[in-house]
This record gives structure tokens, C-alpha cells and sequence, in this order.
């Protein structure tokens, strides 16, 4: 599995932690930023150079959020197109998967302790998730995110999926995320290693 993040550090190492919580190998999982940039149509073209580097990856996922990118919308379209055109080393079309998060990655740690139902900007998804309520240690490019919100995941999952029944990624302004079909991936992925 190959995991592209826009961050360098937030998504990476939040992805990292599920990883290493789960001692999920590396060999099995590589996660980074994109070299090419933060917009999400840089991170899409990363990920498609990454993996015809190799051709060694069943699965491609390219995290990215909203926020104010130009290329969101052309992000989303090219990694539509990208869902099995490409073919790895063993010849299998490989599925190619956008996790967008509308307005940011923020959303999914905020949704671990509340419900967001109307458009919100960045700055008030941090602002919500330093409250007391929620999770007042919040820092950006923390390590410990996942490990201090793990066992809310099934509260944030449910969040997430009432978001999906009720907006879509295309959209751009209403409150969405696929994180948590990331997650659930790596934490299905760390089922079959235990």
C-alpha cells in the first residue's frame, strides 16, 4: 500500500502511528509526503510517479485536503481516472483512491469528539478541537494523535459516514472526510497480522 499525504508531518504521522501501533510492516506500507508539492493535483501526480517507480504497491491512496487549493476539484477527477489504470508489477490493475477531507485533516480528529454539520473553515476546526470538550493538547504534527484518540475511532467513523450519507468530496464546502476509510484499511490490514 502506498499512502501519499499533502502534510509532511500532520497525516504522515498519523498514519505512521496506526502503522506502528499496529506493527504493520514497512514493507507492506509506505507512507510520505509528496516531493512535488501540497496541492492536491501535485500529490495525485506524486503518487502516480511514485508507483510507476516501483510498480510494487497493490493499492495507491492520495490524502489531501480541501482548504483553499485551486486544484482540489481536478485532484478529485484525476484520481477518478487514475482507479485502475495503473497495473503493478504482477500485472493487476491496482485501485487508486482519493481521501480528501473538506476543509482539512483536522476534521477527522475533530469528529472523534463531536458532530460537525455545517461548513466550517480550518481555523475553526482548530479552534473547536482546542476546547476543553474536545482535545485541548491538539498540535499540529503531533505523533500522538492516533494513540490519544484511538478509541474513539467507532464515534468518528459513524461521523464520517453520516457526513458521506449527506454531502459529497465534489462538492468542497461541506463538512467531509474519507479518513476513516483509510484507517479502517490499515486497522483491517492489522487484523490479519495479529
Amino acid at each position: 500500500m502506498l499512502i501519499v499525504c499533502e502534510g509532511a508531518k500532520t497525516e504522515v504521522n498519523y498514519f505512521e502511528a496506526i502503522r506502528k501501533d499496529k506493527r504493520l510492516p514497512t514493507a507492506h506500507i509506505a507512507v510520505m509526503p509528496s516531493d512535488y508539492g501540497t496541492s492536491p493535483l501535485q500529490i495525485v501526480q506524486y503518487a502516480i510517479d511514485r508507483f510507476n517507480q516501483t510498480k510494487e504497491f497493490d493499492r495507491v491512496y492520495v490524502v489531501f485536503d480541501r482548504d483553499d487549493h485551486l486544484t482540489y476539484h481536478n485532484a478529485l477527477a484525476k484520481a477518478g481516472a487514475t482507479d485502475k489504470a495503473l497495473k503493478n508489477d504482477g500485472g493487476v490493475k491496482v485501485p487508486f483512491v482519493a481521501i480528501p477531507s473538506v476543509p482539512n485533516f483536522e476534521l477527522w480528529v475533530l469528529l472523534h469528539f463531536r458532530d460537525v454539520l455545517a461548513p466550517i473553515h480550518r481555523d475553526v476546526v482548530y479552534a473547536e478541537l482546542k476546547k476543553p470538550a474536545a482535545y485541548p493538547g491538539y498540535a499540529k504534527n503531533s505523533v500522538t494523535v492516533f494513540t490519544d484518540t484511538k478509541e474513539l475511532i467507532p464515534a468518528a467513523k459513524a461521523r464520517a459516514e453520516a457526513l458521506r450519507d449527506s454531502f459529497n468530496a465534489h462538492d468542497g464546502n461541506d463538512p467531509y472526510t474519507d479518513v476513516d476509510v483509510l484507517t479502517g484499511e490499515l486497522l483491517k490490514i492489522a487484523g490479519r497480522f495479529n
